[in-house]
Order: C-alpha cells, then sequence, then structure tokens
C-alpha cells in the first residue's frame, strides 16, 4: 500500500508544491489550507506522515500536533517554518514532530529524502512489531538487519509472495531467523517447519520429508507425517540443502513442480500449498558442474536468491551487535551489564570471526562467565581450539597462520604483494596460503 501524507498549510499555493512534488513519488497527498478542517478529515484518511505550517491563524503547528496526536498517536509529524522560526520548529520537535523542514524548499530533493527516510524508519518500526508480536526470540530490527538494509528491502517485497527463496550465507550468519521472519511477513496460516539436511542420516531423510504410512518398513509401527505435509499452508525450510542425496533430490523436484506427494508406503497423492525456503553455505553452481546437485532442482530453487553477508562484512555494525548481545546474555545469566573496554573493542572488530554471529554470541557468554568487574574483557581464544590443543599442536600453528594471514590482508587492504612482505613471506607462497584456507573475500 503507497504511504499517505497530510499537508496542512494556509500558503495555498506553497501547499500545492508540496504536493505536486510528493505524488510525483507515488505519494497519496490531501492538502488542507485551515487546521480545523484537518482536524476533522485527518481520522477519515488516516495519513502516516502529517506535514504542518508552523505559523497558522486559530491553531498553531504545535497545538495541531498535541491535538492530531490523541487522534492519530500512530502518524508520525513534521512541521514547516521560515528560517527565522527555527526556535519554535526544535520546540515542535519536542512536543512530538519527528523533524521540520524550512520554506521557501532549499532543495525539493532534500525534502524528498527527509520524508523518504521518515516514511523508511516507521515501516522499521512496524516491521520490528509485528515481528516481534509472533516471536520474542527473533531481535530487534536494527539489529537483525545491521548493515543489510538491501537484505530488509527484498524481504519485505519477496515475503507476501508464494516464490521460492534459497538463502545463501556462511555457518552462523543467521539464514534460519532471516526465513522465521520471512515466514511472519508471509502471514501464512499454516507453521513454520525446518529440517536440516546436513544432520539427519541419508537413508532417513526421505521418510523426515515425506513422512510414512503404517508397514512401509520394519519399524514403521504407525502412519508418521513428514515435514512437507507438516508445511501445509505454511512454510518448509530446508537447511544445508546442498546436503540432500540426488535420489531425494529428485522426488523433492517433484514436489515443487507438482505440489503433491506420497508418503512412504503410501498410494494417495496428498497436495500441499506449503512455500519452500531452502539455504546453503557451499557453492551450489559448483556441485551442479561436478555432478552433485541436479541441474533442475537448482533451478527450482534459485527463484529468489538473497545472499547474507557474513560478520566480517558488517564491521561498522559489530559493536552495536555485541551490544545488544551482552544484554541478553547477562538477562539469561542473571548477571549486570558491564561495559566493553577499550581492548574488548579492538578484538571484536579486528578478529574475523570465520563462526560469524553464532561464534560471537560464543565468545561474549564464555567471556561474560568469567567476567569478574565492571569492565568486560573478551577471551577469544575458541573453545574447540582449547580442546584440539591438546591433541594437536599443528592444529594450533595452522590457526594462527591462518589468522596472521587475514590481518595482514586486512591491514593492506587486500594487497597481497604488501601484505607478503609484512608477513615475511614470498608471494607464490601467500597465493598458496589462501587457496588452502579458502580465503576467497581476497
Amino acid at each position: 500500500m503507497d504511504s499517505k501524507i497530510a499537508i496542512i498549510e494556509d500558503d495555498l499555493s506553497f501547499g500545492e508544491f508540496l504536493k505536486v512534488i510528493l505524488e510525483e513519488e507515488n505519494y497519496k497527498v490531501e492538502v488542507y489550507n485551515e487546521p480545523e478542517e484537518a482536524l476533522k478529515k485527518l481520522p477519515e484518511f488516516k495519513p502516516h506522515l502529517v506535514i504542518t505550517d508552523l505559523k497558522m491563524p486559530k491553531i498553531d503547528g504545535i497545538a495541531l500536533i498535541e491535538q492530531a496526536k490523541k487522534i492519530l498517536p500512530e502518524t508520525d509529524f513534521v512541521v514547516i517554518t521560515a528560517y527565522g522560526s527555527i526556535p519554535s520548529a526544535v520546540e515542535a520537535v519536542k512536543k512530538g514532530a519527528v523533524d521540520y523542514i524550512t520554506k521557501p524548499l532549499s532543495s525539493p530533493e532534500d525534502f524528498i529524502a527527509l520524508v523518504r527516510k521518515i516514511l523508511e524508519n516507521k515501516k522499521a518500526k512496524n516491521f520490528s512489531h509485528k515481528i516481534f508480536e509472533k516471536s520474542e526470540d527473533i531481535p530487534p530490527f536494527d539489529i537483525l538487519f545491521a548493515g543489510m538494509d538491501d537484505i530488509y528491502k527484498k524481504i519485505i517485497k519477496v515475503a507476501p509472495t508464494d516464490t521460492t527463496i534459497i538463502l545463501y550465507g556462511e555457518t552462523g550468519t543467521g539464514k534460519t531467523i532471516i526465513a522465521k521472519v520471512i515466514h511472519i511477513l508471509s502471514q501464512r496460516k499454516g507453521a513454520f517447519v525446518e529440517i536440516n539436511c546436513a544432520s539427519i542420516p541419508e537413508n532417513l531423510i526421505e521418510s523426515e520429508l515425506f513422512g510414512y504410512e503404517k508397514g512401509a518398513f520394519t519399524g514403521a509401527l504407525k502412519t508418521k507425517p513428514g515435514k512437507i505435509e507438516l508445511a501445509k499452508d505454511g512454510t518448509l525450510f530446508l537447511d544445508e540443502i546442498s546436503e540432500m542425496s540426488l535420489a531425494v533430490q529428485a522426488k523433492f523436484l517433484k514436489v515443487l513442480q507438482e505440489k503433491t506427494f506420497e508418503r512412504l508406503g503410501g498410494l494417495n497423492f496428498i497436495k500441499t500449498n506449503a512455500r519452500f525456503i531452502t539455504a546453503t553455505n557451499k557453492d551450489l553452481k559448483k556441485l551442479v558442474k561436478e555432478g552433485k546437485f541436479r541441474e533442475d532442482l537448482y533451478f527450482r530453487i534459485n527463484v529468489f536468491p538473497i545472499n547474507i553477508p557474513s560478520l566480517r562484512e558488517r564491521k561498522k555494525e559489530i559493536l552495536k551487535i555485541a551490544k545488544y548481545i551482552i544484554q541478553k546474555l547477562c538477562k539469561k545469566l542473571n548477571k549486570e551489564v558491564p561495559e566493553l573496554s577499550h581492548k574488548a573493542k579492538e578484538i571484536l572488530l579486528n578478529y574475523h570471526w570465520p563462526g560469524n554471529i553464532r561464534e560471537l554470541e560464543n565468545v561474549l557468554e564464555r567471556s561474560l562467565i568469567l567476567c569478574q568487574g565492571r569492565e568486560l574483557e573478551i577471551d577469544l581464544e575458541p573453545v574447540f581450539f582449547e580442546i584440539e590443543k591438546e591433541k594437536n599442536s599443528a592444529i594450533n600453528l595452522k590457526f594462527l597462520e591462518k589468522q596472521a594471514i587475514i590481518e595482514a590482508l586486512e591491514k593492506t587492504k587486500g594487497n597481497k604483494k604488501k601484505a607478503s612482505k609484512l608477513l615475511g613471506i614470498s608471494l607464490r607462497t601467500l597465493y598458496n596460503k589462501i587457496k588452502e584456507y579458502n580465503l576467497k573475500d581476497f
């Protein structure tokens, strides 16, 4: 639905001028020349944004905002003021306006940019509210999509459709949470059902997906519906779809094409209206070339791809995300929320985070348990690293070598010649190490 904007301006020509600019951006606009008329008609129009002049006869902009907020509590307000009345505009912001503009307009482009920003922020707030109504486990909007505005815009557009989606991203980037968000925003009546194709043995995944009839095989003592059936009218999320065997891929492809399936040992076709979201941390194109993934299935699931960035690609947001996780963990651990030390901030920003958000959560939980003061120091050494230390010191040396290469490449902004000099190794050796440790980002 297009955003609706009301303009309250006693200067007829200026009000119409603003209307023309806004309608060119496909906003639905109504102009009122008298505040009394506006207060009567606003409840019926229900605008998302009201732009009101500050100086008007009988009712000024501040008084209008105070009255209008009682009948339109969810609406945002912007005031129009002359250059000499900016202090009054600041007062209006204190009373509930989100911003102000001056007249004459310095730039129509700046005006449109301000309006667009206010309405996008409003959508983001509504988005967060809708998500939290459904699940308290999902982070707030500004945390979940920190540094991922383009992802959010794609999700808003694709969520209400039935389009098949595939999420690409490294382990720990939050693909499951993104899939849940898409399901919630789709407003589907059915449940969100997930299956991790990598965690189920190959001989069991078929029965998990399609279900089975009583007596279909030894041990099938009763009929059991599969994940596809349970997701009817809802969403089925298949994580790590790259691990699905070719035989099961063929059967799943048929479900996508025909929207019907049979339980193992069944004779009747069952219809499904499930929406399918898949995810992988692998390069499916490469797997297709290697004959490990069906090309026809690849094209079926790759209709709307969404690439979830790694945490190292969102470095500007790491401290914000870390602070949110710390608050959440302190509630769980029943501890006071400490401040991150200067050294801790440096560690968080400079580490490569191969395990992404999941690794960040693990490191912060471990650090909080060990924390004794008001400042939080980061214990970065992963738990698995400590276990492996006793088994094989060579593993630790490789880990340290990889980290040293990453840090050198980051310091030189990917300049391999400079990085090799910094590391004291030949350029050829550096290229070999980049290939060995699969450092594709560099």
